[in-house]
């Protein structure tokens, strides 16, 4: 896209994006996509897609990109998104591309197509994107994190791991990158966003696969296939473990950490687990057991949990919505393997 292009496509997007407030300065939606749960279908090689379902939860629109865009697609395994201020972040690592839309309307911005292979997970910082990418799927070292300008949507740099390279936040300054995924790998990096160098690893003692910051300490979830999965809490002001909490031995690769209102919640299989962010031992007695077949993306919002299920992993999938007591009070069929909730207001 020409530069003169791209600057007009953002200052007309930046201009219909000013958010309305009533006489009762209640704000009002900024397009057809404000107000609502963007869920990622991850889709098979060739296509995945996103749908949007409301806060209200009485509209459910499939495929919104194709919506928007004469029919346009994401491209295949679409994986995650991620938010910078209008803007929304689609990674599709079957397509190596990230496609770059206003969160609001949908409507395209730029397409992201060089630089990257096999991207996962982005956050923004300091004016730049950094999405990890996995590379070659039969090493372990040549994983590493693309810098992006987000001014001109350009990958700058890249900062190798020499680890896996997965999940990542941003939190007191720095970047975290989970080195782990599937079971394989063992720490965290840390990277100094005004550098872009890496300034230290944590050691985790199996995988981590999901994290969420609390009050200055990151939680961080760690399982494998073999050992109990466990709870790591570490200090953001030094990078120290304050302590580690082992799960009992049913609980074994535990997935999906989210922090809601004070309690941790993760799954094993399609149970679903809540405890008290203070506690220091896990309880091995679920919540509740979700309705899905293959729990496969969940998240925790707003007094609502949320569930997908892939099922089988060739028809469309469906979402459930519980109540943090465990009571089911919404479904929905989406796309093609759901494995992911963003919140969009």
């Amino acid at each position: 896209m020409k530069c003169t292009k791209l600057l007009l496509v953002l200052i007309t997007t930046s201009i219909l994006l000013v958010s309305c407030t009533d006489d009762n300065g209640t704000s009002t939606p900024v397009g057809a996509y404000d107000h609502g749960v963007l869920i990622v279908n991850e889709g098979d090689g060739t296509a995945g897609s996103i749908t949007f379902i409301s806060n209200d939860r009485t509209t459910i629109q499939q495929d919104v990109f194709g919506a928007e865009n004469q029919g346009d697609g994401l491209g295949g395994y679409v994986q995650s998104v991620f938010f910078d201020e209008e803007k929304a972040f689609i990674i599709s690592n079957g397509s190596n591309k990230i496609t770059i839309v206003n969160r609001y309307t949908f409507e395209l911005v730029a397409k992201i197509e060089t630089g990257l292979s096999v991207p996962r997970y982005g956050v923004v910082k300091n004016g730049k994107a950094y999405v990890t990418n996995l590379a070659t799927f039969n090493s372990l070292t040549d994983d590493f994190v693309a810098v992006i300008d987000l001014s001109t949507f350009a990958v700058t740099s890249s900062i190798m791991m020499n680890a896996i390279a997965d999940k990542i936040t941003e939190a007191n300054g720095k970047l975290y990158v989970a080195n782990g995924a599937y079971g394989d790998g063992a720490s965290l990096t840390v990277i100094n966003p005004t550098t872009n160098t890496i300034e230290t690893t944590i050691a985790t003692g199996i995988s981590p696969n999901s994290f969420e910051e609390e009050n200055g300490i990151l939680y961080v979830l760690c399982s494998d296939y073999v050992n109990p999965s466990k709870l790591l809490k570490i200090k953001l002001s030094t990078n120290e473990i304050l302590s580690e909490i082992t799960f009992p031995e049913a609980l074994g690769n535990a997935q999906n950490l989210n922090i809601e209102d004070g309690k941790l919640y993760f799954t094993v299989n399609s149970a679903v687990y809540s405890q008290a962010l203070s506690a220091t031992s896990i309880n091995a007695t679920p919540l509740f057991t979700a309705a899905a077949a293959t729990l496969y993306g969940f998240a925790v919002e707003d007094d609502a949990i949320f569930v997908a299920d892939a099922k089988d992993f060739t028809s469309d999938g469906k979402v459930f919505i519980y109540s943090t007591s465990g009571i089911l009070e919404n479904q929905f069929t989406v796309g093609l393997i759901p494995n992911g909730f963003y919140f969009n207001d």
